[in-house]
Order: C-alpha cells, then structure tokens, then sequence
C-alpha cells in the first residue's frame, strides 16, 4: 500500500484543500502557481499554508487586493513571522514581496524574509496592492507569515498648493492620525535648503524647527509609521545615524587622496625617462559638495603642502650596452609635492 499523497491548505478567500494526483507527486519540484484577487470591503487577512507551521515548499502564491476608488489598503503583519534566511542580505529564496500597483507603474515596497524583525505596516499609495509569496524547493521555515488587510479612507486636500499644506486627517482602523495645518510663514525650497545646512545635527535641526515638540518628532523618526519606508530602512539590522553622515560629508568630500601623476610631466623634463613612470601622490580632490553653505562658490584647494622625497630610475637617451654598467642609468631622488590638508576655499567667507 503505497504512502497517502500529500495534500495543502491554501488560504485564499474559500479555504482549498488540494491533494496532489499521482502523476503530480512525482513533480514536487514544479511551481504550484495560484493567483487571487480579493475586493477588500472590511477586514480580512492572507497567509502561507499551515500557518503557524512550516509552510509547503515550491509555491508561488499571489493575491492581488482592491479597495474602493478614493480609499487606500492598510497590511499589518501578524507578530508571529519567520521565513528562510536571506543569503548576503537579500532575500534570494523564500520570501514575501509587496508591491503598489497602479495604472502606470508598479513599485515594490519591500521583500521580506527571515525572523529578525516583522515587517512594518503598509498603506497602499492608490486602491490596489500586490502580495506575492514564494517559496523553493529546499528548506522551508515556520510560521511563515499572516497579513491582516483592511480599507483606509484617504481625503486630498481641495486645494492644497506646494507652499500651504492644509490639515488632513485619515481615519485607519478606528484611529485618527492628524497633520496639523501649517501657520507660519513658509519657505521656499531654496530657503529651506539654506536653512538646513546651518545645523550639524538632527537635535539642533528640530530645536530650530519646532522649539517646544522636538523630542517627541526625534523619537517618532524611528517609529512605525503610515509614510513609505524605502527598501534601504527594512532592511538595516540598526537605526541610521544621520548626524554621522552628515559630518562625513563636511569631513571627507574635500580630502586629499591618491592622484597618479606622470614624472616627466610633472617634474617639467623632457630629455629624460623615468621608471616607474607615474607615482601616487596625496593631493586634494572631490568637492566642497554640501560641506559648507555656500558650496557652489566653493572650491577645494591645498591647505598644507609639502615636498616628498621619492628614489627611482631615470635613464638618459643613448647607447644602452648589453653587458657592463650602463652610463646613462641611475637611481635618483626626485621631489613631489604632496598636499597634507585640503581646505574648501569659497568667495564669501575664508577657508574651514
């Protein structure tokens, strides 16, 4: 009596109970292929077979759900979730992807795999979105996942210009996210722009901004929230520290750095040859970039320069002899210059 076929559980709108025929059970390594499409009128959820057990293997499931015009879809991952691991960091195997759909485009908002962290809560940008569930045909991992979908109200400000945002509120399940409206007199990008680059912290930035409420907006940067997080934010294993990329740039953009340089060319001779023809020096290089204010008067020059002694091979034009010493070789030093430290020099102000 040969073993009982196996059978899955799939979890669409109608639960299937789907048994393998005979002829398939000796194809488990095919793709079972299955694509839905959900009209998303309350609450409801999607999740990989089994759920909250090990999941099948060679799957590619897909739910494509839609919400009423003038509304958007709201997922939330359910706590339990753990799917194979990434390889490098990416997520190559077993995963869960989710992407915005619309009539243009199709933007993905992130890929998922793993157990370190569950994914955040998404608000679809228009009234579709797309979940795709793959697995492989080797290892599977437990629970696998669940996400719970529900419509959201969306409201567009009438009127609503680049420099006066109006106050919006959405309602998402039962709760109330408020903008407040703005009052106070707006910036011009270009203002803005020059504002920011005042301050060298994200602290002293939102002191600068909202005096009384700059603790509680340095705390919600790091929290879950409705807005679109770039693929770069899930998967970093740390909070980013802004203020240490913002001090690398005014550290590093105008550095000196390793430039080759020709020996003849540079020592300004013509009569003789060098070997090795071209050497690494430190000069400066790059650009002031946002390191300063004022960049685009900026240029990044020498600051400290000094002269290197360097010993090569400087041959002379001539008759080369096969054997015996040759005349017309020898080993020399030369001087480069070297530049030690680089200064963005700008037309408005002295040099940092």
């Amino acid at each position: 009596c040969s073993p009982p076929l196996p059978c899955f559980v799939f979890p669409f709108q109608q639960y299937i109970v789907r048994c393998l025929t005979d002829e398939e059970s000796n194809h488990l390594t095919d793709l079972y292929r299955r694509d839905e499409t959900i009209e998303v009128t309350g609450h409801g959820h999607v999740q990989s077979p089994r759920f909250p057990n090990s999941y099948p293997r060679n799957l590619l499931l897909t739910w494509r759900l839609h919400s009423q015009e003038k509304t958007r879809i709201q997922l939330a991952f359910d706590n339990q979730f753990g799917l194979e691991e990434a390889e490098n960091d990416i997520c190559r195997y077993d995963f869960v992807e989710v992407e915005d759909i619309s009539e243009t485009s199709t933007v993905i908002r992130g890929r998922w795999c793993g157990h370190k962290e569950v994914p955040p809560r998404i608000i679809s940008r228009t009234n579709q979105i797309k979940i795709t569930f793959k697995s492989d045909d080797y290892f599977v991992a437990k629970p696998g996942f669940k996400i719970y979908y529900s419509f959201v109200e969306y409201f567009q400000p009438a009127a609503a210009s680049e420099t006066n945002w109006e106050s919006v509120t959405s309602s998402i399940s039962g709760i109330s996210y408020h903008s407040p409206s703005v009052t106070d007199p707006t910036l011009t990008a270009d203002a803005l722009d020059k504002t920011i680059a005042e301050f060298d912290t994200v602290e002293d930035l939102l002191k600068h901004f909202n005096p009384e409420s700059w603790q509680e907006d340095l705390e919600n940067l790091y929290l879950d929230t409705p807005h679109h997080r770039g693929r770069s934010y899930h998967d970093r294993k740390s909070k980013v520290d802004l203020d240490r990329l913002n001090d690398d740039v005014k550290r590093y953009s105008c550095t000196p750095r390793n430039y080759s340089v020709n020996l003849r060319e540079e020592l300004k001779l013509t009569n003789v040859v060098f070997f090795p023809r071209c050497l690494l020096v430190q000069r400066c290089g790059g650009n002031c970039g946002c390191g300063t204010v004022n960049w685009k008067s900026c240029a990044c020059n020498s600051g400290k320069t000094v002269k290197k002694y360097h010993e090569v091979l400087k041959f002379e034009p001539g008759y080369f002899k096969r054997r015996g010493r040759a005349k017309h070789m020898a080993l020399v030093d030369i001087q480069l210059d070297h530049h030690e430290r680089c200064d963005c020099i700008c037309s408005s102000r002295p040099p940092r």
